[in-house]
């Protein structure tokens, strides 16, 4: 009998990429603001949040991973510009942009949504398929109650942050090439989350 796995796909960013986003983006940390920062080294572009999968479903997620990427040509995107989600007065989670001009990545994160929803991997959302390329920064940890609920994690300091990253909002932090998707696990602890590929796939189904 297997368990399951915590998985999602995505893409992963060079180390190049991290670096410039992590050494620009620093002075967000020095905010009062209380957000969970993700390290440098997770930060990823999600396609398709799973969850939880049973361990033996692994291969059979990567044939179906290999069908949806088969059609798929490499193509450029820019990493680029920074906001929050769902907006500066109210802001939850602090992001950089990709831009993708081609309208390409798109059509891969609904080419993957499509094929998993037909083999029962069915849409976390009901609805409009949407999809917003972004890399999450960080996000605001719930408010805190009481006394202390004007200090660190208050809405002034976060639309105060929310501010400070919309002064990137032109910024360019580098071009990616995409030639492949991962399937990636992702391991909860008390030390945050850790992420493993399980999977890369070749784009042309390889």
């Amino acid at each position: 009998m297997t368990g399951n796995i915590r998985c999602f796909v995505a893409v992963e960013l060079p180390e190049k990429i991290r670096g410039r986003i992590a050494e620009d983006t620093a002075f967000f940390k020095k905010s009062g603001a209380d957000v969970k920062w993700v390290p440098p080294e997770n930060l990823h572009l999600t396609i398709k949040f799973l969850g939880q999968v049973p361990e033996d479903h692994i291969p059979e997620l990567t044939g179906l991973l290999k069908e949806a990427v088969r059609g798929t040509k490499p193509f450029e995107a820019e990493v680029a510009g920074a906001g929050v989600f769902p907006g500066a007065g109210s802001p939850r989670v602090f992001w950089v942009g990709v831009r993708d001009p081609g309208m390409s990545l798109a059509a891969l994160a609904r080419n993957v949504e499509e094929t998993l929803e037909k083999a029962g991997y069915g849409r976390q959302e009901k609805g409009v398929f949407v999809f917003v390329p972004h890399l999450t920064l960080g996000r605001l940890r719930e408010e805190r109650r009481g006394p202390g609920k004007g200090g660190r994690g208050g809405r002034e300091e976060a639309r105060k942050l929310a501010g400070d990253i919309a002064t990137l909002k032109d910024a360019l932090f580098g071009k990616i090439k995409l030639e492949n998707i991962s399937l990636m696990r992702s391991e909860l602890g008390p030390g945050g989350a850790r992420y493993s590929r399980l999977a890369r796939i070749e784009f042309g189904g390889l």
